[in-house]
């Protein structure tokens, strides 16, 4: 398995969906999170993602495409 950590910056639009429970059902990833700072304009999440390369990758490119930006931390996505 692989960890990664990531923020992720809502947009107003998306403050209220539940991105994350749907990346759970989706992929086969395990999402930890670590902190939340949410306001009824913007959500900034760090989260730890684990899992398989592909499927964490899957579940990266779902939050992009919802207009989520994602971004790593430690300057290195994946880890062992």
């Amino acid at each position: 398995m692989n960890l990664v950590r990531l923020q992720l910056i809502y947009p107003e639009e998306k403050v209220k969906e539940p991105l994350l429970c749907r990346v759970c059902k989706n992929f086969d990833v395990v999402l930890n999170v670590r902190t939340a700072k949410v306001k009824k304009d913007t959500g900034i999440l760090t989260v730890e993602v684990e899992g398989e390369p592909e499927e964490i990758e899957k579940a990266i490119s779902f939050l992009q495409s919802m207009g989520v930006m994602v971004q790593p931390i430690e300057g290195q996505i994946f880890t062992e």
